[in-house]
């Protein structure tokens, strides 16, 4: 009992007023993903149902873009003129649709989604800007954990309104979550256009970033798939079907993450919960081709939205960890899971439109999919882990990256390195470690504070070739980060 008082009080130091933006912009976020399946996307599939799939690639397109602006010209995510780029699309879009679901007219009502998805892509990058920004891990989870069952018992006591207020209420909640957020998330993506871009740190720090061919982006993409399927299977009305035990579970979800016990296993185990989750929806889903029982939705339904809260949450922790790898992180999952739900909507409207002339086709659909699954899980992740994901990224100091200014430790130097140059430890140290010539005038290079572009320019050569020098050198001197490798041969005597 005394540890759970104890995390109750800390729980209750780390509701601060930030904490509670970030939760009311996971009960927007909530009801604006709602209102536009149950009500929007139900309307528009009577007259242009594929508009559905297009809104998602633009979706994944968006978010696409986003992340190389991340990576390459951070400088251009300025912060009020992203502001009023997103929320005047969101007002254009508002304009737009609301003609063109009246008018019933397809490709107004495609350029209306596309607008409408530049506001929503830009609100939910500002959650994830302003969660890494509270001070505290604690925070950042409460907030995350608490916020996202409570947009799904949010969305299970509202009525579903018809698609005209629901266009308005999905825009209104995307203006208002991206105004209650843009102060909060300042500090982050201050820091971010204020600094090196991302591709440029990663050339000095490559174990701080996750390559775009991580298992953690083709995992997203691969549960995504379950997630359009089950948006998808047995609609209602070209709505996706709701089941209340879907907010109930995630309720204690959530508490058992912030008042469980604290091991470094939380994340595997929660991403155990879900693919059981996942794979017990499949394996119901042809009994309820007949009956419409939502019960393989709801099924599936938690063990995405499980994983949804455990990806954000790895997420966030690479932020943590590295500031300069969050946005483009988060915008490379988003992309991913877009692309896979796409592919999951396609199933499960497959299964829709067999199950009532070939139940057995509609079931093949179902265990191809699961096998397909099963065994990319079998081969792909059965050494997975996203805890060792987390701990693998290695913290990133940008300032020292970009500064000159220790060039100043040559003289605190003693015995064998007392008063001698970086070039002359790093000649020492590069010997000790076995570096090659090359490698040890790079070594020098990054002692000095200089960066991968640098080094790219001085000796005309590719990113990647860069990118292996350094990592030859890290491994052979046995460093994660361009900052440990300077206290290396500042330590050096």
């Amino acid at each position: 009992m005394g540890k759970v008082r104890q995390r109750l009080a800390d729980l209750r130091e780390a509701l601060s007023v930030g904490t509670m933006l970030c939760i009311g912009a996971f009960l927007l976020s909530a009801c604006a993903g709602w209102l536009l399946n149950g009500s929007v996307y139900a309307h528009v599939a009577e007259y242009c149902g594929i508009a559905r799939e297009v809104s998602t690639l633009f979706s994944a397109g968006l978010f696409l873009v986003l992340f190389f602006v991340a990576s390459r010209k951070p400088e251009a995510l300025d912060r009020r003129i992203m502001a009023v780029v997103s929320l005047g699309s969101l007002i254009t879009a508002l304009l737009v649709l609301s003609f063109a679901l009246k008018l019933e007219d397809g490709p107004s009502t495609v350029l209306g989604f596309l607008f409408l998805n530049i506001g929503s892509v830009w609100a939910a990058s500002l959650l994830a800007l302003a969660l890494a920004s509270l001070p505290s891990p604690l925070a950042m989870t409460l907030a995350m954990v608490c916020g996202m069952p409570l947009g799904e018992v949010a969305v299970a006591l509202l009525p579903m309104p018809s698609f005209e207020v629901g266009l308005i209420a999905i825009t209104a909640c995307d203006a208002l979550m991206i105004a209650l957020l843009y102060r909060g998330s300042a500090p982050a993506l201050d820091r971010l256009t204020g600094s090196a871009s991302a591709a440029d740190l990663e050339l000095a720090n490559p174990e701080s970033f996750l390559r775009p061919t991580h298992a953690l982006f083709v995992c997203a993409f691969v549960f995504s798939v379950a997630t359009g399927y089950e948006l998808t299977l047995n609609e209602v009305a070209h709505a996706p079907v709701s089941s209340d035990l879907v907010s109930v579970v995630l309720v204690g979800v959530a508490l058992w993450m912030l008042l469980g016990s604290q091991n470094d296993g939380k994340e595997d185990t929660l991403f155990s919960f879900s693919v059981l989750l996942v794979i017990a929806g499949f394996l119901v889903a042809p009994f309820t081709f007949d009956s419409g029982l939502p019960s393989a939705n709801a099924l599936q339904r938690i063990g995405v939205d499980s994983f949804k809260m455990l990806t954000l949450l790895v997420v966030l922790s690479v932020g943590r960890r590295n500031a300069f790898a969050l946005l483009p992180t988060f915008t490379l999952v988003r992309c991913m899971m877009a692309l896979g739900t796409d592919v999951g909507a396609v199933a499960g409207h497959t299964s829709n439109d067999l199950a009532s002339a070939n139940a057995q086709a509609a079931a093949l659909i179902a265990a191809i999919s699961l096998f397909a699954f099963i065994a990319f899980l079998w081969i792909g992740f059965r050494k997975f882990s996203f805890a060792d994901t987390i701990r693998g990224v290695a913290n990133v100091n940008a300032d020292a990256g970009a500064s000159e200014a220790r060039d100043s430790f040559a003289d605190s130097g003693a015995g064998a390195g007392a008063g001698a140059s970086i070039e002359e430890r790093c000649a020492q140290l590069g010997a000790e470690g076995g570096l090659t010539e090359r490698e040890t005038e790079i070594f020098a290079m990054l002692a000095r504070g200089r960066n991968g572009q640098y080094v790219m320019d001085h000796y005309v050569i590719s990113r990647n070739t860069v990118k292996s020098h350094v990592k030859h050198i890290y491994a052979k001197l046995g460093v994660h980060s361009q900052q440990e490798l300077i206290d290396l041969v500042e330590r050096y005597e």
